[in-house]
């Protein structure tokens, strides 16, 4: 780093380190979004409400419903373990990092919703769509995060830019197959739902052809 892109006094007042109240409130607020979005999902459920010799149909009937719950709680608990490793190597946070965090987790809370859509129509474009969209928002959001914390040096050790690159790259990629999802759900929305149950794959893959100091950095 020159002496030109060094950060001003004001800029490291408002750095708070990850010993500080305000670096636990952040990973807390965070932590406590996504336990009550994953909780939220249960309720895209319904109990039947049916007679006992009626049960058992009923049950299957909400198979659907079950799947998109469990989509939708493994797509947001993967988001939640990336956030944990990404936090677990930031030196501070700062307000840009505080507010696209923030945004995210508002994007977090939305989850619920388009879930409980897609449980009650797993076959229609109008509720694949806006779920698998979601998620690429959400993947972004991530990236955002990353470019953030390199852009400030916000890491406990450099991270050096071919790895932030293949980083980059490599959650870019997890976004573009479910965007590919979006598109895809007009035409096969069963294919649709396949590309996001594999879309971790690839990212797995290439964050794995990281030098093995950084492997699991994310």
């Amino acid at each position: 780093m020159t002496v030109s892109d060094a950060p001003s006094p004001a800029a490291l007042d408002q750095r708070h380190g990850r010993d500080s109240l305000e670096f636990t409130r952040l990973v807390n607020l965070s932590d406590a979004v996504f336990a009550i979005a994953m909780t939220l999902l249960v309720l895209t459920v319904d109990v039947p409400d049916v007679p006992a010799d009626e049960l058992a149909s009923a049950l299957l009937a909400d198979l659907p419903q079950l799947g998109a719950y469990a989509l939708a709680f493994a797509l947001v608990a993967s988001q939640w373990y990336a956030h944990r490793k990404l936090f677990q190597r930031l030196a501070f946070t700062e307000p840009g990092l505080a507010v696209i965090n923030l945004v995210w987790l508002g994007i977090v809370a939305l989850v619920p919703f388009p879930t409980s859509v897609l449980g009650a129509h797993p076959t229609a474009t109008a509720a694949l769509a806006p779920f698998l969209s979601l998620f690429v928002v959400l993947g972004l959001g991530y990236i955002a995060l990353i470019a953030r914390a390199q852009a400030v040096d916000a890491w406990v050790e450099p991270l050096p830019t071919p790895v932030y690159r293949r980083t980059i790259t490599a959650f870019a990629l997890g976004a573009a197959i479910l965007a590919i999802g979006v598109v895809v759900s007009f035409w096969v929305p069963w294919l649709a739902l396949l590309l996001a149950v594999l879309q971790s794959a690839p990212v797995v893959l290439v964050l794995h052809r990281s030098p093995a100091g950084y492997r699991h950095w994310f």
